[in-house]
């Protein structure tokens, strides 16, 4: 097997479980009857939106900023963003002493996003219209200034906090058909994948992108990495451009054992069908596994599956419209 990049060992993330357990509870894994009618299936849903800052970043950024070195803890971090690992860091510094942080996040940002950074009061930089360009700008930010970056999903610490979803998971529920996961950077992903490859292999670990930002299929598909995608459109905001190193290599040597793609449209559905029938606000990225299960329904019968709803800052126009085209559809 390659030598995988930016790999966290399992010591690492059990490491990082210790350092979690100081600063977090554990999210809620929860099953919702009507769901399971729906899907035919016994579906399970982890609650990473409910965590402080609104989703499963801020595991990865308490991880990292516990190894800080003091001269890193006084020069400050620096990060980019698409918004919830900016928002999870500027949280960390602030539980950590005031660590100065300053968050670099594209133009194209979410508002939501932005305001809750905003409402942080950390310097905040609106560069470029891809998280590629916010990252490259931050990047010369750290080289200049000598602060700490805080790579979102290519960072060993980051991933490993990350990974510690995947050991909660187990503790509750050690057999399952499937954990879909939502794809991004892979950060999530390679974490969960790297526990479930050690401790529950027969597990398939399942990677879900949208038709609008398909990094890692694509890279799949074609055989090359695309560390920088240009993402169309799209609901799923946290998962829009290209995916690392890490999850590509993990894909490759199958510990991923599949990616799928979903439509735009059937996140929306997704994002309805969460707030209506289990009364749970799930973000497009962090909708995007139960999208899976409505596109492919026959697939999951029977199953025991797990999805992570990864992040819950919805902007509250994009809920309005999913709950009114799911109604729409008389899904209820």
């Amino acid at each position: 097997m390659e030598e995988l990049p930016n790999a966290p060992s399992l010591p690492q993330i059990l490491e990082a479980r210790r350092i979690l357990r100081r600063a977090l509870l554990p999210t809620p894994l929860r099953t919702f009857p009507r769901l399971n009618r729906r899907i035919r299936g016994e579906i399970w849903l982890k609650l990473e939106a409910w965590q402080p800052t609104g989703s499963f970043k801020i595991r990865g950024a308490l991880a990292r900023v516990a190894h800080l070195t003091p001269a890193e803890r006084a020069r400050g971090v620096v990060t980019a963003s698409a918004g919830n690992h900016g928002l999870a860091v500027a949280f960390v510094a602030r539980m950590g002493g005031g660590i100065p942080t300053t968050v670099f996040v594209p133009e194209t940002a979410a508002q939501n996003k932005i305001r809750a950074l905003e409402s942080l009061e950390v310097p905040l930089k609106r560069v470029g219209r891809s998280y590629e360009e916010a990252h490259a700008a931050a990047l010369a930010f750290a080289a200049s200034t000598g602060a700490c970056y805080i790579h979102a999903y290519e960072d060993p610490w980051v991933v490993a906090g990350q990974g510690t979803i995947a050991l909660e998971i187990l503790e509750e529920l050690p057999q399952a058909d499937a954990v879909l996961v939502p794809v991004g950077g892979g950060g999530l992903i390679s974490g969960i994948a790297l526990v479930y490859q050690a401790l529950a292999p027969q597990t398939r670990i399942i990677g879900v992108q949208t038709e609008a930002s398909p990094a890692l299929a694509a890279s799949l598909r074609d055989g090359r990495l695309y560390a920088d995608y240009p993402a169309g459109p799209t609901l799923a905001d946290g998962l829009a451009g290209g995916v690392g190193e890490l999850a590509y290599q993990l894909a490759r040597q199958g510990a991923i054992h599949e990616v799928v793609v979903v439509r735009e449209e059937t996140v929306l559905r997704a994002i309805g069908l969460l707030a209506v029938e289990a009364h749970l606000i799930g973000e497009g990225s962090g909708a995007v596994g139960l999208a899976a299960l409505l596109e492919d329904p026959e697939r999951w019968v029977g199953k025991r599956v797990v999805l992570i709803l990864s992040g819950g800052n919805l902007d509250g126009e994009i809920l309005k419209r999913a709950v009114e085209v799911f109604l729409a559809e008389g899904s209820v």
